[in-house]
Formats: structure tokens, sequence, C-alpha cells
């Protein structure tokens, strides 16, 4: 799906404002015009994912946020969208808001702040006049905290959505893949807390790699399977997908394109556990 000319449009408002916590971005897995929520713009991450597309990720911690700053690049961000999307409403051409960024969101402790103000905002706006949806896309690390907990729960009450990175079928791939020491039967306990909480979707980027000279798959799909047992019943679904742009982590070049037809395969084992599965090329 092609960039429509309003995404374009609103790249070069976005440049022309400066704006430092909203960007635009248009979304294979939303379906189109996405509204970026940055809550790491010094791009500092608690994980460093093998695929990831920031420029200069490091690992350290959140910066404080203005988040009446935040909230007026927003407010300037929709009412622009409002006078350009005619004849459509904003509803129409907005798939999201998403807590994204150059960071994992819920390590910033100012996230749960910045959900409430972006609630009240979207509050105070008609209907139409707001975006499809409100997501939080999150490597699940925090779950154990109270405070996400809560704000996962806010999230719920508007009927938002989570959006759940599983890219391991056990602990090795989750050190090759996220560069994390982290068990996969703690990150499995933290999604099932997170699938009591809000709607929430698992999201896998199937990833292509030269290791060892030969190119493998990961996650492995059996690993992956198993892995999936426990939570099949509680989420809604899996986003599969491939490496579409390229990495800024990937030093030795050892990430390829995922075939086609390896995405249709993982999805078609997928669906016989009786989850709904949506591939992105």
């Amino acid at each position: 799906m092609e960039p429509s000319p309003l995404f374009t449009a609103l790249t070069g408002y976005a440049g022309s404002r400066h704006w430092q916590y909203i960007y635009p971005v248009w979304s294979r897995r939303a379906g189109g015009l996405s509204i970026g929520i940055n809550l790491h713009p010094n791009h500092c991450c608690n994980w460093h994912c093998l695929y990831c597309q920031v420029p200069g990720l490091q690992r350290g911690p959140s910066p404080t946020i203005d988040s009446r700053q935040l909230i007026q690049e927003l407010t300037d961000c929709l009412n622009w969208l409002s006078q350009h999307c005619a004849p459509l409403t904003l509803k129409d051409c907005v798939q999201d808001v998403a807590f994204a960024g150059d960071g994992e969101p819920t390590t910033s402790p100012q996230f749960a702040e910045v959900l409430c103000k972006l609630i009240e905002l979207l509050s105070q706006r008609r209907p139409d006049e707001r975006p499809a949806h409100v997501r939080l896309i999150t490597n699940g690390s925090q779950l154990q905290h109270a405070n996400v907990q809560h704000a996962l729960k806010l999230l719920d009450e508007i009927e938002g959505e989570v959006w759940f990175k599983l890219d391991a079928g056990s602990d090795g791939e989750m050190l090759a893949i996220n560069d994390t020491h982290l068990p996969l039967s703690l990150h499995l306990q933290r999604l099932q807390t997170c699938c009591t909480l809000c709607k929430t979707w698992v999201q896998t980027a199937v990833v292509s790699r030269i290791t060892d000279g030969e190119l493998t798959t990961t996650p492995s799909l059996p690993g992956y399977i198993d892995a999936l047992q426990s939570v099949k019943e509680e989420i809604s679904g899996i986003l599969l997908y491939g490496i579409a742009r390229q990495s800024q982590q990937d030093t030795k070049g050892c990430l390829h394109a995922t075939p086609a037809e390896v995405l249709e395969e993982y999805a078609e084992r997928l669906r016989t556990l009786g989850v709904c599965v949506r591939v992105f090329q």
C-alpha cells in the first residue's frame, strides 16, 4: 500500500514545525496513516533489537518529557489533519495514535501521565475528529509495574489495544534478536498479564539472518508455537511481518529479507492453533 498524499503533506508540515515528540508514519500493520508518540527522542531503549531502524540507538535512561509541549504538538497535528482530510473525517484518515518512538514507551516514568493527557484531549473532540484507535507498541518488559498496569486499564477503558513484541521461541533467540537476557518464560508471564488488562495482539518479526554461514529464520517455528500455547486463548491475534526497512543495528550485515512464502508458512501453521494471523510483507 503506497503512502497517501495526505501523509506526504503531513510529513512536510511536521518537518516545518520541528515537533519533538509527535511524528507521522505510514504503517503497514495499522493499515495507513499513524500518528506516533515518541517518549524517547534521545534514542534510548532498554532492548537493542537486531532489526531496529532507529539510528544511534543506545541503552540509557528515559528523558524528562515536556508533556505540555507533547500535547500541543499532537493538538497541532490533529487540527491540521481535520482541515486537510476533507471530504473524509479525521477518523477515516488516521488509523491510530500509537505510543512507539525510538525506545520502549513504558520505561518512561511519564507514560501514564501522557496517556491520561491524551485521553483528555481526545475526549474534547468529536468522535469523527479522533483517530480510529489508540495503541501501545511495547516490548512488554515493564508489565510487572503497577503504574504500567494501571495505564493499560485506562487504555482498555477507551477501547485501545496493545501490540506486544514476541520475536522468539527460546531464551537464546531472545538474546540473539532482542539483545536481552530476559527468560522467555518470564516474558510470556508478562504477556499473559497484559492480556488481562487490555486487548492484546502479539507482534512478531520473522527474521532471516546469516548464522555460522547459513541462512536461518527466527523465531524457530516449533519453539514459537510451543511458546504461544499458554496464551493462544487470551491474545486477540498475531501480527506477523518481515523486515521492510534497513536495520541500523545490523553492523555485520547478516539480515536478509524474509521470503513471502516463509511468512505464509508461519501463518498457516499458526492458524492451526485457532488464532487470527495477519501477515505483512
